[in-house]
């Protein structure tokens, strides 16, 4: 008998658990935070805000991130990030729908519980940036796109060099990039821009990948 009072004792713990973690999924929202936040007060002193999900683009990867890794044949971030990238923007608007409505659910959830974090004393703490020497970069990072500019820049720099004096500085050639670059007509910016926007639009999702595998 004396075996069984520790193991009657776990089981009443997890019981208890498990039934107030099952009475906080029924309750409101504001309920629920203001429950929590007595809980975590008494515990540590601070409350802790609500997590903030994952975009419509996070869902799909997490339900397609093997079959892309089993692909590429690598578990490389950058280049699952690309392959992911490249299936998600190639993905028809019916198949992206349930992911987007499942971020738009999850974010309405997310909204609600901020507020009633906030309304119950909760103080959103900003990420402080590092001040500290340069770190190594991860080689996996993705790499931040080039702008426009620098597009038309990598196109023309040589013809630009050539027109100045062979003892130009480094800053003249960006000075005179620049008044090329302002002078040029909308019709000549617009595949340096429009190719600059799509470059963008993957380094944002390839950076989400990443973060995702930190």
């Amino acid at each position: 008998m004396g075996r069984m009072a520790p193991i009657r004792s776990l089981l009443l713990i997890l019981f208890m658990g498990c039934s107030m973690q099952c009475f906080l999924q029924t309750m409101p929202v504001e309920s629920r935070v203001a429950t929590m936040a007595k809980k975590t007060s008494s515990d540590s002193g601070d409350l802790v805000p609500p997590k903030r999900p994952g975009t419509a683009y996070m869902g799909w990867l997490n339900d397609n991130r093997a079959t892309i890794v089993k692909k590429v044949g690598t578990n490389s971030v950058a280049d699952v990030a690309k392959e992911a990238g490249k299936q998600w923007n190639a993905l028809s608007a019916a198949k992206k729908k349930p992911y987007q409505m499942a971020y738009a659910k999850a974010k309405a959830v997310f909204d609600k519980e901020m507020a009633a974090f906030k309304a119950a004393g909760g103080v959103v703490q900003r990420k402080q940036k590092r001040v500290s020497k340069k770190a190594a970069r991860d080689p996996n990072m993705p790499k931040r796109p080039l702008s426009g500019f620098l597009l038309f820049m990598a196109d023309n720099r040589a013809k630009i060099v050539k027109s100045l004096p062979k003892d130009h500085k480094v800053t003249e050639v960006l000075k005179e990039g620049g008044a090329q670059w302002n002078k040029l007509a909308a019709a000549k910016k617009k595949p340096y821009e429009t190719k600059a926007a799509k470059l963008k639009a993957e380094y944002v999702e390839k950076m989400e990948a990443y973060k995702a595998s930190l």
